[in-house]
């Protein structure tokens, strides 16, 4: 019976503490309920609690609203207009050898979001909110040219949202996209690099693109390009994966090449190395410094090859202009190096070597002379016409060499007979004042006549050994002034070839220059620059 009575108690204890949590929870909630009308009081009293209701109401009662596109159109009859503008603010670099080109831009986009529609009567005069863009749904317009590594180079800000549902997004970017340059006139090019927008996963009937229009009221100037324009056109195109259209919208940004920079450090330069491979025609032959001067020259110009081969391009498509100089001036200064080498061996050829061609000597000694204006020193030069008459003229036999050379000599005597047939001769007045420059060592003639002999003879014989010598000096000068006159037209025929080549290489510099520079589309624009 005891028991019985404490397991009663037992069970009236536990159902009381049980009435004492569901009296404490029933607390609780109460005062829950109230604190929660008190942060509703004070929340209504909190800045932006407009706006706070407004993002509730919007963002908290449509689920999945950034996947849902917001239209109900799917035939393409009605599909999602979106506005596509750009506003072009820099150009960052243009890499001509990789063919990128860098820009700071933004974009505008701008389209109709029927879910975003609200009252701003009832949210405090509230007509635009910004949301965040992982929230909401927005195009997936990429650029299709990017070269960027995240593809995507934009940076995603919020969303403005008006009260009427219409959307607009201005993201801003460093985009890098593929440019494809031509550098047929480097430096003087100009460059239309094209960057194409479009949906990439929504086809034609479900999102249409219209242009807004492109601007570059903001743009900043860059210190080697010129913005000439900028210009935007809409263009659809149909896939053959696809029955659907896919529209995209080109933005066309027109560059010009600032020249300066490029004129006053590369082509002037090579333009005076140019120049300088002239002045070696001007230095004389014996001049040791002639070839080396023209080998510096050469390296110089192969130095800016070199400098130029780092900053075009690596393309075969096309060859630039300013590369076409330099191998021009390259190949002039070439032909100068060979053409001096070719009048340093003129100079210094010898007749105990060589022996001047008669049409060489016509050509370089007669011909060219008196083409370029030029005359060897001490030498009369006659029309060619007169050729027949200066051989004339040579061929005449001047006095005292016909009687020097004419002059019997012993031998001859002795074989013609006695000396006293030839008496008349020593014995002649008219030949007395030359008859000692006739004889030979092996002459034995009387002085006046036969019948001298004895001390005369061996007078004769001395006086014929002198002439003898005489005659030997004679003809050893004369070899040595035909010897001397032929070293003297070596060097002549090689002063020639230094004219002909300055006169040529000087026209063939002026032609390329002045091809170089008019060939250029905007050297005008270049000139008007500096």
């Amino acid at each position: 019976m005891l028991g019985i009575l404490l397991h009663f108690l037992q069970n009236i204890r536990c159902f009381l503490s049980h009435q004492r949590w569901t009296v404490a929870l029933l607390v609780l909630m109460v005062f829950s309920a109230g604190a929660e009308e008190e942060e509703e009081l004070d929340d209504d009293k909190m800045a932006g609690h407009n706006e706070r209701r407004l993002l509730k109401n919007l963002i908290g009662n449509y689920p999945y609203r950034d996947m849902v596109l917001p239209s109900d159109s799917y035939d393409g009859q009605n599909p999602l207009k979106v506005n596509i503008g750009m506003s072009l603010i820099q150009i960052i670099n243009v890499d001509e050898k990789n063919q990128i080109i860098t820009l700071n831009l933004w974009l505008t986009l701008s389209w109709m979001d029927k879910s975003l529609v609200w009252d701003p009567d009832e949210f405090g005069g509230l007509k635009e909110i910004h949301l965040n863009p992982k929230k909401v749904w927005k195009p997936d317009i990429l650029l299709y040219s990017s070269a960027d590594e995240r593809f995507d180079a934009t940076y995603h800000v919020n969303v403005i949202a008006n009260y009427n549902g219409s959307v607009e997004w201005l993201p801003p970017g460093l985009v890098r996209s593929t440019c494809a340059i031509d550098v047929t006139h480097f430096p003087f090019d100009t460059q239309t690099c094209i960057l194409k927008y479009g949906v990439w996963t929504y086809h034609g009937f479900l999102v249409d693109l219209d242009l807004s229009g492109a601007d570059t009221s903001s743009f900043i100037e860059n210190g080697e390009w010129v913005l000439m324009a900028m210009k935007a056109n809409k263009t659809v195109q149909k896939y053959d994966c696809c029955d659907e259209l896919y529209p995209d919208v080109k933005f066309y940004i027109f560059l010009r090449r600032r020249a300066m920079y490029y004129t006053v450090n590369i082509l002037i330069p090579c333009a005076v190395l140019s120049v300088l491979s002239l002045l070696s025609f001007l230095l004389p032959a014996e001049t040791g410094e002639k070839l080396s001067f023209c080998v510096t020259i050469l390296l110089s110009v192969i130095v800016f090859m070199l400098v130029l081969a780092d900053i075009l391009p690596s393309t075969s498509l096309s060859n630039p202009l300013l590369g076409k100089y330099f191998t021009c001036v390259l190949i002039m200064v070439a032909i100068s190096v060979l053409m001096t080498i070719t009048t340093i061996n003129l100079s210094a050829r010898h007749p105990n070597t060589h022996k001047m061609p008669k049409i060489v000597r016509k050509i370089l000694l007669e011909w060219l002379p008196i083409l370029l204006w030029m005359k060897q020193p001490g030498k009369v030069y006659r029309p060619l016409c007169a050729s027949a008459e200066r051989d004339k003229i040579a061929g005449q036999a001047q006095p005292g060499i016909e009687l020097l050379e004419n002059a019997p000599t012993y031998r001859d005597r002795r074989s013609n007979g006695s000396a006293n047939q030839s008496g008349s001769y020593l014995n002649d007045v008219n030949l007395i004042g030359i008859k000692y420059a006739n004889y030979t060592r092996d002459e034995r003639e009387p002085m006046v006549d036969d019948g001298a002999k004895g001390p005369r003879e061996k007078r004769s014989r001395e006086l014929c050994l002198i002439l003898e010598e005489l005659r030997a000096l004679n003809e050893r000068h004369e070899r040595q002034e035909r010897d001397d006159q032929e070293i003297y037209d070596w060097k002549f025929a090689s002063m020639v070839i230094d004219r002909l080549s300055l006169i040529v290489i000087s026209l063939l510099t002026a032609i390329v220059t002045y091809k170089v520079l008019s060939s250029a589309p905007n050297y005008v624009e270049m000139e008007n620059e500096g």
